[in-house]
């Protein structure tokens, strides 16, 4: 078969990359500085490319090895509604940051090597005139701080002084315990399987990704994870987590 090395199609498929584009999904959302965009939300678009070395699952020929697109949405949704943004600016630079962040520890796919989100906005200027904002990056340029937590572990996607977004990640058999919050508004989303959740002191049941919660004031709740592998939960924080503000409850 000769030396496959020097083959120049086996060459070209080693920097094979391949981009994941979602357009046009709609979003409602309270976005804007007026009076009246904090009023009641608005529809935005939401145009998005993930560059992916998508090589593994397309030999495979496996979901589990890239980005699962309705999955994807519901992160891009979850973010733009819990994170009430003022600026179109802030929406996309968080979104980024997301979708940038190393996979989760029960995940299998590839880590994004770069991300482009774009965000228009209707209604707001004269005409037909849109505004709209295009945010990227790669994540070679990018940091995530980490905190090692009792229960697990915390990665702080991005924090400003208004809001704050992490990824919990709860280790085999240990739980985040029943406890309210007194100051943050908290919105959760479940990322991986192997999580079972309460609230309000009722037993735990079992949690299917993409299932988003958000939690009143003084609403106990809790997590445990009882998979093999940690569970992980993306949680929006507004203002941002306080450790004094998270308080463990019988």
């Amino acid at each position: 078969m000769g030396d496959r090395s020097r083959d120049p199609h086996r060459r070209r498929a080693a920097a094979l990359r391949t981009t994941i584009t979602i357009e046009e999904l709609a979003v409602d959302c309270l976005i804007g500085c007026l009076d009246r965009e904090r009023q009641r939300t608005q529809t935005i678009r939401v145009d998005l490319e993930l560059e992916v070395d998508a090589r593994d699952a397309a030999r495979h020929d496996s979901l589990r090895r890239t980005w699962n697109y309705a999955e994807l949405c519901d992160q891009v949704q979850f973010v733009l509604r819990a994170g009430r943004f003022y600026l179109l600016e802030t929406a996309g630079q968080v979104l980024v940051r997301t979708l940038l962040l190393p996979p989760a520890p029960a995940e299998s796919r590839p880590r994004v090597l770069a991300a482009r989100v774009s965000l228009t906005k209707f209604g707001v200027l004269p005409g037909s005139a849109r505004p709209r904002v295009d945010v990227w990056a790669a994540a070679e340029e990018l940091e995530f701080g980490r905190e090692d937590k009792e229960w697990g572990s915390v990665e702080i996607i991005d924090e400003s002084r208004l809001f704050g977004l992490y990824r919990l990640n709860v280790a085999p058999g240990q739980e985040i315990p029943n406890h309210v919050h007194r100051r943050m508004r908290e919105a959760e989303l479940v990322l991986t399987e192997g999580l079972v959740g309460w609230r309000d002191g009722a037993e735990p049941t079992s949690l299917e990704v993409g299932t988003v919660f958000e939690w009143k004031l003084d609403q106990p709740h809790g997590y445990r994870c009882v998979g093999p592998e940690a569970g992980s939960i993306l949680c929006m924080d507004a203002p941002p987590f306080s450790a004094e503000d998270e308080v463990v409850v019988p």
